[in-house]
């Protein structure tokens, strides 16, 4: 099967999670598409791009629950790790990258979630209610999703236009697999959504150290 259509399924499969839990669509599809052979840069690049189109969605439809001062601190926060992360993908080659980031990856997603580092510990501490979960870490992905992309591309090689056939193919998928994922979060009782939240951390811990 091409990569392409490949790398669309894991994205909708994640999206789907994601979109019902307000986190965890490129922790679930990272160990996926580097599993079905999908470079380590191209996946990054997409789970990004993916991240940045269907969280900007997701924050216009739930503005009105979204703690703006929240994620404007957080997601300032957010930018030295960036720059840093920026640092290590140049400096270090992938052969090395792969096996750090299963063993980070697989401590960090069962505490605090690779998808967006101390923020869903600290959200879910808040027992803030589902609604305003999805759409404060939307605002805070939206952010640190466009600082990233920003930072790869000019702080690395990556060909940014020449993945536009992937992207295209997986942010369709994306977007329309989080939207079934928002619907399904609507009806999920808060005791449900937040279970939901604490399973998924863990599944997507075992995934990342699995696939390591």
């Amino acid at each position: 099967m091409d990569l392409i259509v490949i790398a669309a399924l894991c994205v909708a499969a994640a999206s789907v999670i994601g979109g019902a839990t307000g986190f965890g669509t490129s922790l679930i599809a990272t160990p996926l598409m580097l599993t079905a052979g999908i470079g380590l840069a191209e996946t990054v690049v997409v789970n990004l791009v993916v991240a940045l189109i269907t969280r900007v969605g997701v924050t216009v439809q739930l503005r009105e629950h979204i703690d703006w001062r929240r994620v404007a601190v957080l997601g300032a926060a957010s930018v030295p790790g960036a720059w840093l992360g920026v640092q290590t993908v140049t400096l270090l080659p992938d052969h090395h990258l792969k096996p750090a980031a299963g063993a980070i990856g697989g401590y960090f997603s069962t505490t605090t979630s690779l998808n967006g580092p101390p923020v869903v510990l600290l959200l879910g501490r808040a027992k803030i209610p589902p609604m305003s979960f999805i759409a404060d870490l939307a605002g805070y992905f939206v952010i640190t999703s466009i600082v990233s992309l920003a930072l790869l591309w000019s702080g690395t090689g990556i060909d940014l236009p020449g993945l536009w056939p992937l992207l295209a193919a997986c942010v369709v998928a994306g977007v329309a697999a989080n939207q079934l994922g928002i619907a399904i979060a609507r009806r999920l009782p808060t005791h449900l959504f937040r279970s939901a939240v604490i399973v998924l951390v863990v599944i997507a811990g075992l995934l990342t150290i699995v696939t390591a």
